[in-house]
């Protein structure tokens, strides 16, 4: 016979299914974390930062404020808190005293490293704020939002802070994001030529083709920025960050007739490659190919952090695409511009197509018909058969401020998928951050980072005819 504490326990667990469950991305991604970190002008202290928390529960979406829970069938919850014990989420760095702003540094990024793989209590509302008052590159002092992505994507995390900032030149103004010239869905589509019409179905077959063939058995080739190797996603992260001046990068765009997503689809793509040469690996006909998720807010118009505030479209909303980069010998000379032309092309043929909505269908039907496992291994596969994740988050035009404290630097990146380096990438102001999050076992981020820089360089040297030395 079963204990009364038995009894007990499968009377909870059966209570438990009163509770709104996850959505089913939601369900897979929860064992992923979203990072953010703000750097500011002046540093916050531990009580100015339980205030910010005050306020961010009574403007933000309230799953922040619920705990998740596993009911009996193992579909995961959320819980509502009743009562919010702020000082229990916030953490605040203690290092050494008297340091240069180069070693602080350093214990910055050893210290963002830790936080990234300490995992959150069961029994809190999965998100932490961690309080770096020091000064570093990021500013006189930081904040580091911790967030499980079960609460929702980048667009969602992000969105959770902007609730509380302001614009800093005039806070009775609305905070500004850049414009968008994409035009979300093809209201006209049956009105365009047959020629179009005949390579969009073509485009839609063969995206959806690869997609699903990503997250089953089509992987990419082992390279210096693959390992293939489970657990990848458990391993100790290196969280680094490179700025670019955006003016530079819409010059790039301007040039070669792009968007600024396919100029920095470029400059990684490039990276990348300078990389794998560095290590000495021969990556003529590597398969690599990296998964860029699609904001699907912007399907219905939605096209950055402003539109989705006004909207209250909060939790996971993004489809996958992947989309394969070149690959040269050591041998071969090759146009820097060759790596923009070719991710602008490549993205060009992804927009004229439907594979987007066909990826968001497969990933309904695999939860409805097979259930969340299903849908969970899919998604798992697709990450680990790809090389990287190239994420992009569109940020204000002004510079804000949070609770009366001005933001100088914000960026943010993602840990716990499986795969070796994971590339994120946030504009604010007139800097685009690009954030390389690899595994500190495999990959030396120095090397990587300086890949980046030298891509960048060599690229907007091809296409202004300006020197290394005039762009610094």
């Amino acid at each position: 016979m079963a204990s009364a504490d038995q009894e007990k326990q499968a009377q909870a667990m059966e209570n438990l299914e009163g509770f709104p469950p996850l959505s089913p991305l939601s369900q897979i991604m929860h064992s992923l974390t979203i990072i953010v970190v703000a750097g500011f002008d002046v540093p916050f202290d531990k009580s100015q930062t339980v205030e910010l928390l005050k306020a961010m529960h009574t403007t933000s979406d309230p799953r922040l404020f619920s705990v998740i829970v596993t009911d009996r069938k193992g579909v995961h919850r959320w819980k509502k808190v009743t009562q919010v014990a702020y000082e229990d989420h916030i953490f605040v760095a203690s290092f050494p005293e008297g340091l240069s702003m180069e070693d602080y540094d350093k214990h910055f990024k050893d210290y963002l490293t830790k936080v990234s793989v300490t995992p959150f209590s069961d029994n809190l509302p999965p998100w932490e704020v961690h309080a770096i008052m020091y000064p570093t590159s990021n500013g006189a002092g930081s904040l580091v939002f911790k967030f499980s992505h079960a609460l929702g994507d980048g667009y969602s995390s992000l969105g959770s802070i902007m609730t509380l900032c302001r614009r800093e030149d005039d806070p009775s103004l609305p905070i500004t994001f850049p414009s968008s010239t994409s035009k979300a869905g093809r209201k006209n589509s049956w009105s365009r030529s047959a020629s179009v019409l005949i390579s969009w179905f073509i485009n839609t077959v063969r995206d959806s083709a690869v997609s699903t063939l990503q997250g089953t058995f089509l992987r990419d080739d082992k390279t210096p920025i693959r390992s293939g190797t489970p657990p990848v996603g458990l391993q100790p992260m290196e969280i680094s960050p490179v700025s670019f001046s955006l003016d530079c990068i819409k010059r790039i765009r301007s040039k070669l007739g792009a968007t600024v997503n396919d100029v920095v689809i470029g400059i990684l793509s490039y990276a990348i490659q300078l990389y794998i040469q560095r290590m000495d690996f021969i990556s003529s006909g590597a398969r690599v190919t990296a998964l860029i998720p699609l904001n699907m807010r912007m399907l219905n118009g939605y096209q950055d952090i402003g539109d989705m505030l006004k909207a209250n479209l909060w939790g996971n909303r993004f489809g996958l695409l992947s989309i394969s980069l070149p690959s040269f010998s050591d041998e071969e000379k090759v146009d820097p511009l060759h790596f923009i032309t070719s991710s602008r092309d490549n993205i060009r043929k992804k927009k004229n197509s439907a594979a987007v909505h066909f990826s968001s269908g497969l990933l309904t039907m695999l939860n409805n018909v097979l259930g969340p496992k299903a849908l969970a291994g899919f998604i798992k596969s697709s990450f680990r058969n790809t090389s990287t994740t190239i994420s992009t988050v569109v940020g204000p035009t002004h510079k804000i401020s949070l609770e009366n404290h001005p933001v100088k630097r914000c960026y943010f990146t993602v840990v716990g998928a499986p795969q070796d380096v994971v590339f994120t990438i946030a504009s604010y102001m007139e800097e685009l951050c690009i954030v390389a999050t690899a595994e500190k076992s495999f990959i030396d981020s120095n090397v990587l980072i300086s890949c980046v820089k030298k891509a960048f360089e060599d690229i907007y040297q091809a296409a202004c005819g300006i020197n290394k030395v005039e762009l610094k």
